[in-house]
């Protein structure tokens, strides 16, 4: 019988603490800012009659052009970090393609860790979640764990005591590879791969059409491994301290957070769209959010 722990803290004690001495602090003046920038909008509206983003925003096209729900559905497999960037759910880019957002996004997608300068680098970033990504090490670990006795177990951390990044990925397979079954890290690497797909949209990488080609298989594959809009998020917070305990105490409750939100918000995709909606194949062509930048060409 194994007596190691099955759940792990996602927040260390003096993290925590950090956290709930900070917070109080950074609502009071974010509602500050909030209120005061509210008022100035109102004078502003009351006075020209216009709403500010239609004269300042940039945007190439002032429509917004629906998407069917089956595409809402799918975007809302990668919410919890859309939600945590205060990004859109209702667009496929998650912004509008203006083109600040466009060159943006660019730099985002080089600086973030992926390193994507290009469509070629966004493809070979995918192609590397479909070949495993996280949940590959999550599963090795995961195996290897299982055949340990308490007292291997033990010796196993010890020889680790050195790399932080390895001892996270050991204790966090332990308490939850068996949980988690056949499906491991699915959410996690998954929600990210529509994020790409959504960003690399928005970068001019992939067409809005290439895009959903991407994003929809990858949608019906996270909803016939999860139950729930619930489980698919849980999946992606366990997911995300898998792959880095650091980030985890620096972030993570914005992330916790984000995913609270979620589950709470009316306006929440999880609230508006059933976990148990049809993901068939449309035979019609999709609505089409592509705006073409003046000056600039798409990739």
């Amino acid at each position: 019988m194994k007596h190691y722990p099955r759940t792990v803290d996602f927040y260390p004690d003096r993290n925590r603490r950090e956290v709930n001495m900070r917070i109080p602090i950074v609502y009071l003046v974010v509602t500050l800012v909030l209120v005061l920038g509210v008022f100035a909008v109102s004078t502003s509206n009351s006075q020209t009659g216009t709403r500010p983003s239609e004269k300042t925003s940039g945007r190439i096209d002032n429509t917004q052009p629906e998407i069917t729900s089956q595409h809402a559905w799918a975007l809302g497999c990668a919410a919890v970090l859309i939600e945590r960037n205060y990004g859109r759910h209702d667009l496929l880019g998650t912004k509008y393609r203006t083109p600040k957002n466009i060159e943006d996004c660019k730099h985002f997608l080089v600086d973030s860790g992926w390193d994507v300068k290009n469509r070629d680098d966004l493809l070979d970033s995918l192609l590397w979640i479909d070949n495993g990504g996280n949940r590959k090490d999550f599963k090795m670990w995961g195996e290897k764990i299982q055949i340990l006795t308490d007292e291997e177990y033990d010796i196993l951390l010890v020889g680790h005591q050195s790399d932080d990044k390895t001892l996270n990925r050991i204790k966090v397979a332990a308490a939850y590879y068996t949980a988690l079954g056949d499906k491991g890290l699915l959410g996690w690497d998954y929600s990210r791969y529509i994020c790409l797909c959504r960003w690399g949209h928005l970068a001019g990488y992939f067409s809005e059409e290439e895009a959903w080609q991407k994003i929809m298989p990858v949608a019906r594959l996270l909803q016939s491994e999860f139950d729930s809009w619930q489980d698919l998020g849980q999946n992606y917070l366990i997911g995300r301290y898998f792959w880095s305990y650091e980030e985890t105490k620096l972030l993570g409750y914005q992330y916790e957070d984000a995913y609270m939100r979620l589950l709470d918000m009316p306006s929440s995709p999880w609230n508006k769209l059933p976990w148990d909606i049809d993901l068939k194949e449309k035979t019609v062509s999709e609505p089409n959010e592509t705006h073409t930048v003046e000056g600039t060409t798409q990739i």
